[in-house]
């Protein structure tokens, strides 16, 4: 056990000496069980099982069970152990969405701010229904803008929350499609004739889906004006979407994200803040930071948390761009 290097980052995230004290003993005591009972390395070289075990002969109650797991969280964190922080997370029921958005709140709200926002709305999975994924973000987002600046709440929202990454292969097409041609234009082209093509062969090229998304070159691609792309995202469930008689069902089957689809069929007060789509712009923005090789602005311009029909990003390209 690193317990000096612990104190340490428990000091920089301003935690009471009390608290402190508590964090350490928690770590010591798994630590103590794993080098005694597993004859192990102890919690810097613990697994899953090695987490499982312990907690599964530990007799306390689930919620100071799952204050270990944060702990071994902050501890993971502090002695940059990446698999003690994915074993810890996923004993929590946390999927990857959920650690990056606990990891960025922590990098911009320190830890004490981020555990108050995490669980404004109880506890929560990955595995958690959608109705209850709604109700927990709209507690989630309440919590986190009465805390944090307009800027902040952005910021951290588009920071790629997925954490969709710019070296997939289909990315590193588009940036040598770029380095070869020049032209953005000819990548939100080719982007464009991939989504027709996409559509036309699920629905028919004379389907009422084919023509929406031929119509729109924004869609999944983007229309670039001056320096500013313009993307918009594909309706979820666009058959549904086309047929539907009322605008809030449209924006029902409009939306992906599970995390706030449920919260569109309720009134408008209980639903979720559209603030939380700047999610979305983290996820849009990737491929063109992958192309040009920097961070990227992104902004909100369109959502149907506001009461729009569709959801729409401006991604700011570098100013060098033609």
């Amino acid at each position: 056990m690193q317990e000096e290097k612990f104190i340490n980052y428990l000091k920089s995230q301003n935690k009471q000496e009390n608290t402190t004290e508590i964090y350490v003993a928690f770590v010591r005591k798994i630590d103590d069980y794993l080098k005694n009972e597993k004859k192990s390395l102890g919690i810097d070289k613990s697994y899953l099982k090695d987490l499982q075990a312990f907690l599964k002969q530990w007799e306390v109650d689930k919620k100071k069970k799952k204050r270990f797991l944060r702990v071994m969280i902050s501890y993971g964190k502090a002695t940059k152990n990446n698999n003690l922080i994915a074993n810890s997370n996923q004993l929590l029921g946390r999927g990857t969405w959920l650690f990056r958005l606990e990891e960025t709140l922590n990098e911009y709200v320190g830890e004490e701010l981020q555990q108050q926002i995490m669980e404004a709305g109880g506890s929560i999975k990955q595995t958690s229904t959608t109705a209850r994924k709604a109700d927990w973000t709209k507690c989630m987002m309440d919590c986190l803008e009465a805390n944090v600046d307009e800027k902040t709440c952005k910021i951290i929202l588009n920071n790629n929350l997925h954490f969709k990454s710019p070296e997939s292969p289909s990315f590193k097409k588009l940036k040598r499609m770029y380095k070869k041609s020049g032209s953005i234009d000819v990548v939100l082209q080719h982007l464009h004739d991939k989504w027709k093509k996409t559509i036309g062969d699920r629905y028919g090229y004379d389907s009422p889906e084919y023509k929406y998304v031929e119509a729109d070159p924004t869609i999944e691609a983007g229309k670039r004006e001056g320096n500013i792309v313009y993307v918009s995202k594909i309706p979820y469930q666009i058959k549904k979407f086309i047929e539907a008689k009322d605008e809030k069902t449209k924006r029902y089957h409009y939306c992906h994200c599970a995390w706030v689809r449920d919260s569109l069929q309720k009134p408008e007060a209980n639903q979720v803040s559209h603030t939380f789509c700047n999610c979305s712009g983290g996820w849009h923005k990737v491929p063109f930071e992958g192309i040009f090789e920097q961070s990227l602005e992104v902004d909100l311009i369109k959502s149907v948390l506001k009461g729009d029909d569709i959801c729409t990003f401006a991604i700011h390209l570098p100013k060098e761009v033609k």
